[in-house]
């Protein structure tokens, strides 16, 4: 399994990130990520789902320019965007941008394409909101432009989202990489069973597609701590904790190497753990160093 660290860059700054970026190289991280959104999906907390995407003030940088500079300064790892939102630039423009960055960071670059999803950012950009047939239709599109532009010699390409009818089957005819957020075990293996299914329908080998599945993460040294973590979390999202624990990593290093070995057992290839401000380094340097080596070990 491969473990990616994703940064929102809000409310933080250039240094911040790169500084951490280095770090979770050292720690054992294999890639890292930012996002593409130009408001903070949340005024002061980490927040990433649409309803938590309340109060969006603040700095944001831009995530092509901010991915930019990143590849230069920390060289020991994959880099990308996670992920594109296709309707902010035309296919032809996204495909530059992104043959200019596999140029900076050639064998490390990763670019996830997304139909996009955060409808008050539309309006700022002076771009209208579309359907979601429509942004599904511009995805297929801009999937299309990119391998036909790249050919067999292309960065990674990721397509992310657990839509059925039609963003698994394009992820199965078009991408290198699938990714899908904050799902169960359970959720997740009924996914990739669908992707499986897509991927038989299209005449592929469903295993040349990496699994990726992003999940926050509550690692402590004491068990007890990683709960109040989790429990603080929940508490000021109004969100239910046993549902924020099904669908995170929480506990000691050994707990959760166990729910990383589950997700792995349901198809996965590939984790993202998704980080916000502010950030736990000590967690995040816990999980690398000593739950990510016990995977797949059993111990």
């Amino acid at each position: 399994m491969r473990f990616g660290l994703h940064t929102g860059q809000h409310q933080t700054s250039y240094t911040e990130i790169r500084d951490l970026w280095r770090d979770a190289a050292v720690w054992g991280f294999d890639a890292c990520y930012v996002f593409d959104h130009v408001v903070p999906l949340h005024s002061d907390v980490e927040a990433f789902l649409p309803e938590e995407a309340l109060a969006p003030d603040g700095p944001c940088l831009e995530g092509f320019t901010m991915l930019a500079a990143l590849a230069r300064d920390v060289p020991a790892v994959s880099v990308g965007l996670m992920v594109a939102a296709v309707s902010y630039r035309a296919p032809s423009l996204l495909t530059h941008i992104a043959s200019t960055l596999a140029g900076a960071a050639p064998e490390r670059y990763e670019i996830g394409i997304g139909g996009g999803w955060f409808e008050r950012e539309y309006p700022m950009l002076g771009l209208p909101f579309p359907s979601a047939r429509d942004r599904l239709d511009e995805l297929e599109q801009a999937l299309g432009t990119f391998r036909d532009a790249f050919g067999e010699r292309r960065p990674r390409l990721w397509v992310a989202g657990i839509g059925e009818r039609r963003l698994l089957p394009l992820a199965a005819r078009l991408a290198d990489s699938w990714n899908a957020m904050y799902l169960t075990p359970g959720e997740f293996a009924t996914k990739v069973a669908v992707l499986a299914a897509a991927c038989a329908d299209a005449g592929r080998d469903p295993a040349s597609i990496e699994r990726s599945i992003a999940l926050r993460a509550f690692c402590a040294r004491d068990a007890r701590r990683a709960d109040d973590a989790l429990s603080d979390f929940a508490s000021a999202r109004g969100r239910d904790a046993e549902r924020v624990r099904g669908r995170s990593l929480v506990g000691t290093p050994e707990e959760c190497a166990a729910q990383l070995d589950r997700y792995a057992a349901a198809g996965a290839t590939h984790c993202a753990v998704m980080a916000h401000p502010p950030y736990d380094r000590e967690g995040l340097e816990l999980l690398a160093g000593e739950a990510f080596p016990r995977v797949g070990s059993g111990r």
